[in-house]
């Protein structure tokens, strides 16, 4: 008789252990939607259920820093919720509606940082920046509407760029071999005087930090920024004039192809937007 019991009080804790088994405590979210009681927070959410991203004006230094081996070294602070609105127009007009849904879908980050300032360690304010699971846009302020068109374009180039190499550090994106055969034998030997010839288009200060991705991300911010026709006027990187080997020509042509075959993606239509 006490062999029955044992057996049937085991059977009973063995069910009821089964059971806990399947019914598991759901998993929180990490951010909480909606952060306030705005019509833009509607449009947040309605984003959120898109495309599983946060686009995020309440966030923290964390937030913006931590890129799961290492953090950045700049800072952002929280955007300007006057100016949130024009923020979000600005992305949705010069980034987002420039790509096929389904590009859209697979590169989209996990989270966007609306931030007033970006600052460097050296006190340089920047309009965006990239980790792997986030872009922040560092314009959520007064200072968007006050910029000339001009600024705006070149503003719009360095978003798609950060939103590339966000896509590029997680493989949602690839260079193109052809563009990789085309790049210089030596990154070291690229300068001020001689990039254009070398098929190299960045202008970043410290050209010990060039390299192939960075190189791939300054055609995709070039292409952005400018009409073709303003790329291809004289003392422009398309002229014959800039471009003596004609190699910079051969490289916009690799990337713009690739995009448009690849992505379904038109880069210079983006860029000739005014």
């Amino acid at each position: 008789m006490r062999i029955y019991f044992l057996i049937a009080t085991l059977a009973i804790f063995t069910a009821c252990h089964k059971g806990a088994d399947l019914t598991p405590d759901p998993v929180k979210p990490r951010y909480t939607l909606p952060q306030g009681h705005q019509s833009y927070d509607d449009t947040i959410v309605a984003f959120h259920k898109q495309y599983g991203s946060y686009i995020l004006y309440k966030f923290t230094q964390h937030d913006f820093d931590y890129n799961y081996i290492d953090k950045r070294t700049d800072t952002a602070s929280m955007g300007d919720t006057a100016y949130i609105p024009q923020a979000l127009a600005f992305l949705r007009t010069q980034l987002f509606n420039g790509y096929p849904e389904t590009f859209l879908q697979k590169t989209m980050p996990y989270k966007i940082l609306l931030a007033r300032h970006i600052t460097d360690t050296l006190g340089v304010l920047k309009d965006c920046a990239a980790t792997n699971s986030m872009i922040a846009f560092g314009c959520t302020d007064s200072t968007l509407s006050a910029r000339t068109a001009a600024e705006l374009r070149l503003l719009r180039g360095k978003l798609h760029r950060n939103y590339m190499e966000r896509a590029y550090r997680v493989s949602a994106i690839a260079i193109p071999d052809d563009f990789a055969a085309s790049a210089p034998n030596s990154y070291g030997s690229v300068g001020n005087d001689n990039r254009y010839s070398l098929g190299v288009v960045d202008t970043i200060a410290n050209y010990s930090q060039l390299n192939l991705a960075t190189d791939y991300l300054a055609y995709i911010e070039m292409i952005t920024s400018y009409s073709y026709t303003e790329l291809t006027t004289p003392g422009h990187p398309l002229s014959p004039d800039v471009d003596v080997n004609g190699l910079v020509m051969k490289r916009y042509n690799i990337v713009v192809n690739y995009f448009m075959n690849r992505y379904g993606a038109d880069l210079q239509a983006i860029g000739n937007l005014p």
